[in-house]
């Protein structure tokens, strides 16, 4: 394996990382996931509201649908996750499809990316601008994102 391959697999790596993996059991942390877990909307979360729902998720993992989760699933999902986002890091940042971002490609796009975020035009970026440039390319993705 070259650098530039552990390089990228360590930045897909850290990219689920700091997305948090959706699949791994946790307390919601934002108010959307908050609330789809409140299923009695009493602004509290019971074992009962939870469980069935974490479990689910988490049992998506579970390629033999035997109702267990073995290491060898885990690192199954975890290595396409990273095979997803490398891919699409690539489609993104490899301007020439040769498999090598060059430092020229990233700044491309880190310029295209920031003058699009940059609405007002006036050479900087507030918060207010990366959500709604955030909220767009979800948008993009996603058509219904952002309604409820």
């Amino acid at each position: 394996m070259n650098a530039k391959t552990i390089v990228l697999a360590g930045l897909a790596l850290a990219a689920l990382t700091a997305a948090g993996i959706a699949n791994e059991p946790n307390l919601p942390r934002g108010q959307k996931m908050f609330a789809r877990y409140d299923a009695d909307s009493n602004g509290k979360i019971s074992l009962d509201e939870i469980k069935p729902k974490l479990a689910k998720r988490f049992l998506t993992i579970d390629d033999n649908a035997d109702g267990n989760v073995t290491s060898a699933e885990i690192d199954s999902w975890l290595k396409a996750k990273i095979e997803k986002r490398k891919a699409r890091m690539l489609g993104r940042l490899d301007i020439d499809m040769n498999g090598v971002v060059l430092r020229v490609e990233l700044d491309r796009f880190v310029e295209a990316m920031f003058n699009d975020a940059d609405s007002n035009d006036d050479g900087g970026v507030s918060l207010e601008e990366v959500r709604s440039f955030k909220m767009a390319k979800m948008k993009e993705l996603v058509p219904d994102a952002g309604q409820n």
